[in-house]
């Protein structure tokens, strides 16, 4: 007959717990031992014309990493300056989405979208605050409700018999509501309303989604 030992005893035997971490350590290996190794696959010559191709691969996909780098560089302060010329127009009652930026010969679409993320424990402080500049949080942030029935339903025959009996009569015992919220459709204009010391408040615990250009 098999003797097991119960966690309590495993736990009060000092010599028996540390055999136990001797032994994970005995396998243990760094981040650096598991990283997979260069491959020494042989390296199989081609015909020419399908070299050039490879050369001109390597060299196109070289290109594209630079470029994405320079790209990522020049954004930051193109964006950083077209929310700046945003904000102040909005504070001014001309409020616009997007904006072309440069000159003639050489500009981007700066445009912005109504999306922002914030979490749900944030939400009775967003709207103190629109509420508070004589805003309408009422309008400005939308409650979403969803009904879901409990995982534990479906793990209890018991209870699975009782909700196809009286799911009519007991919904509160089966269902739980899942609140959201989201902003309303002109969100990011109304904002603008309630005074720059609100919305520099709101960006604390709001995130309007990053421009694009284009």
């Amino acid at each position: 007959m098999t003797d097991f030992i119960t966690e309590n005893e495993f736990s009060q035997e000092g010599d028996t717990q540390m055999d136990f971490d001797s032994m994970l350590d005995s396998n243990k290996k760094t981040k650096a031992d598991t990283k997979t190794k260069k491959s020494s696959a042989e390296i199989i010559a081609v015909p020419a014309e399908v070299q050039v191709e490879i050369d001109t691969l390597l060299k196109a996909k070289k290109a594209k990493k630079k470029a994405e780098s320079d790209i990522k560089k020049s954004e930051s302060p193109i964006i950083e300056h077209g929310i700046t010329l945003k904000d102040g127009n909005a504070y001014d009652g001309k409020f616009q989405k997007s904006y072309k930026l440069g000159n003639d010969d050489s500009h981007v679409n700066f445009v912005t979208a109504n999306k922002w993320s914030f979490k749900e424990e944030d939400v009775k402080d967003i709207k103190s605050i629109i509420d508070d500049a004589d805003g309408d949080s009422s309008e400005m942030i939308i409650e979403h409700k969803e009904v879901k029935l409990k995982a534990e339903v479906f793990k209890d025959d018991e209870l699975k018999a009782k909700f196809v009996e009286m799911v009519g009569q007991a919904f509160p015992e089966f269902f739980e509501t899942v609140v959201s919220h989201s902003v309303s459709a002109d969100f990011d204009e109304k904002i603008y309303k309630l005074g720059e010391g609100a919305v520099e408040d709101l960006k604390v615990l709001m995130k309007q989604s990053k421009p694009s250009l284009r």
